[in-house]
This record gives C-alpha cells, sequence and structure tokens, in this order.
C-alpha cells in the first residue's frame, strides 16, 4: 500500500513531471533524510559502493575485449 503521500505509478505516467511534482519529491526527499539520516545515508553508500565495482567491472570487460581485438 503507497504512503499517504505517494501518488500510483499510472498517476505518474500521464506526461512530463510538473514543477509541483519536483518539488514535492525534493521535500519528501529532505523530510526523509531528516527522519531517518542514518538509514538514507548508509543506502546511499551501498549504492556508491555498488556503482564503484561496476565501474571497475566494466573497465576490466573493456581491457579483455580492446586484448583481443
Amino acid at each position: 500500500m503507497p504512503h499517504h503521500h505517494e501518488r500510483t505509478a499510472s498517476a505518474l505516467a500521464h506526461g512530463p513531471a510538473k514543477a509541483d511534482d519536483i518539488e514535492r519529491v525534493r521535500r519528501d526527499t529532505a523530510d526523509a533524510r531528516a527522519a531517518d539520516g542514518t538509514h538514507v545515508d548508509q543506502a546511499i553508500d551501498e549504492m556508491e559502493t555498488a556503482c564503484d565495482t561496476i565501474r571497475g567491472d566494466l573497465s576490466e570487460l573493456k581491457r579483455i575485449v580492446a586484448t583481443r581485438s
């Protein structure tokens, strides 16, 4: 069940985001960080670590492909 501040996917799927939608998301993000900053910071750190791993894997794959050419 969506949180009472969230809108369903179908509500967001009708055209581009409006300024009100963007501001609402910014406010909700700021509120979420203020309410549970530790969890948000941990999630961001995990995502950054995953991105670094993916970048490293991609670089390695590019090197492999380049040496086979």
